[in-house]
């Protein structure tokens, strides 16, 4: 069995499930998950902001080793959240697709985004941490309805 990339989506209930919360999981050769990538916003403290109208954008890497749901969101292990492969392969070559998805979570960590539900949020940096694996997203995890965000493209300065 091969380790894989998957790409989340977790129907929010606050929005009768019509609206999702999109992330990005990596998962070990039995599917069981290691690490997981959330959008949001951030508490002043730099704890996770998981009912946020506005605030800095952050992009958090859950590391399933070290769990704390203050500060490290899990989506993946949710019943109610869906996903799609994007990725299926031997762990160095999912670890060289993960370490680029971690690298851009740092520069939107360290970036002076603000969160904004409608337009950059969660399901913003899913997308954009997608296609820096040099993967694309699901087309049945993105719209502007189901996810919010999803279309749009962070700014961020080049590296």
């Amino acid at each position: 069995m091969n380790y894989k990339i998957l790409f989340g989506s977790y129907p929010i209930p606050r929005f009768a499930g019509i609206a999702s919360h999109n992330f990005v999981v990596m998962c070990d050769e039995t599917g069981r998950p290691l690490f997981e990538i959330n959008g949001g916003a951030s508490n002043a403290d730099g704890s996770f902001n998981y009912c946020a109208i506005r605030g800095p954008l952050t992009a958090v890497v859950t590391d399933y080793a070290h769990r704390d749901l203050r500060c490290y969101p899990e989506f993946y292990v949710r019943p109610t959240s869906v996903t799609s492969l994007l990725l299926e392969g031997s762990y160095s070559s999912i670890a060289t697709h993960w370490r680029a998805a971690v690298e851009l979570a740092e520069r939107i960590r360290q970036s002076d985004l603000r969160y904004s539900f409608l337009l950059q949020n969660s399901n913003s940096v899913a997308t954009a941490v997608t296609e820096a694996m040099g993967l694309t997203p699901p087309l049945s995890a993105v719209g502007r309805v189901k996810a919010p965000g999803s279309y749009r493209r962070l700014a961020l300065n080049a590296a």
